[in-house]
């Protein structure tokens, strides 16, 4: 499992102001199929959100793609 907390946090401070709300949007396909109910007020209030590595990776390359740069 990893904490993709700091992902969308990465993805805040280098995006537009609705940025969770576009990846989010854009995977909930992929999140409904991992079972996971997620919001852009959760992704906001949570201290760590922890996923399954392959969905990691997923967000990850979307949050990449949005904002037009690598997270490290």
């Amino acid at each position: 499992m990893k904490n993709i907390k700091p992902l969308f946090d990465w993805a805040k401070a280098n995006g537009e102001s609705k940025i969770v709300d576009r990846i989010l949007l854009k995977l909930l396909p992929e999140l409904l199929k991992y079972n996971q109910k997620m919001t852009a007020d959760m992704v906001e209030n949570a201290e760590e959100l922890l996923v399954e590595e392959s969905l990691y990776a997923l967000v990850k390359q979307t949050a990449e793609n949005i904002v037009g740069d690598h997270y490290e």
